[in-house]
């Protein structure tokens, strides 16, 4: 793996499938802390429990969603006859080195990889979700974790886990795959497919990206500043 400033301060793990170096930056986990310290602050009087939930699924379970994803990415890239340097887990999730393929449907076809291994991953939390849940109200999870039912029992904890990794892999799809800017896949796929499909030169082609992303990115910053002044307070919980 070529050596820069972003891995001086990664923690090699080993390449343990199809030789695929993989390396881990000291900052990956800052959202695990985030919620840690939001949790210790909040709920861990009332609701000590919360505080191994959120442990769990922003330590194990988002590592290893966010590896999944890259390895749908670098294995793609191999059977493709591309090269991969190796897996970097950072802060903004994670991002596979790999050498060019076989062209730009090629490109095309690693961009997807990634995104589509949060549909199988999805599946087996939501049959987890389905096989503890005593909710018999319906089959898909509220998005609310209901921290009296997550502290009753091993049951509920799992429920609510299954629950959250459910739409931790909902929402990773959609933010990778349905959000056309750079450095997301989505971006990538955006591009190729304006080469593509819309016959446009690369050229053109990575302007129009350039300008979707600006304009997606200031609509981002526009809406969280409104949420921010709004009088409407709204909590994922339910206590």
């Amino acid at each position: 793996m070529p050596n820069s400033p972003a891995l001086s301060s990664s923690v090699p793990l080993g390449s343990c499938i199809a030789g695929i170096p993989i390396t881990l930056h000291w900052s990956f986990f800052l959202l695990l802390a985030l919620e840690l310290v939001n949790a210790l602050v909040k709920y861990v009087s009332k609701y000590p429990t919360y505080i191994l939930f959120v442990v769990v699924l922003y330590g194990p379970i988002l590592f290893l969603t966010i590896l999944a994803h890259e390895f749908g990415h670098a294995l793609t890239t191999k059977k493709l006859g591309g090269t991969v340097g190796g897996i970097v887990l950072w802060p903004l999730g994670g991002f596979a080195i790999c050498g060019p393929t076989e062209g730009l449907s090629g490109d095309l076809k690693v961009s997807l990889a990634g995104p589509l291994t949060h549909i199988p991953m999805a599946f087996i939390w939501w049959c987890l979700y389905v096989g503890v849940s005593e909710d018999e109200s319906g089959l898909w999870p509220s998005m609310t974790i209901y921290l009296d039912v997550l502290s009753n029992s091993a049951a509920g904890f799992f429920e609510m886990l299954a629950a959250q990794a459910l739409y931790l892999n909902i929402m990773l799809f959609c933010f990778n795959l349905f959000i056309p800017a750079y450095p997301l896949d989505g971006g990538r796929v955006y591009a190729a497919c304006l080469i593509l499909y819309a016959k446009l030169k690369p050229e053109i082609a990575a302007k129009v990206t350039v300008l979707t992303a600006f304009l997606i990115a200031g609509g981002m910053v526009i809406y969280s500043i409104i949420g921010f002044f709004s009088p409407i307070a709204t909590s994922s919980f339910v206590i």
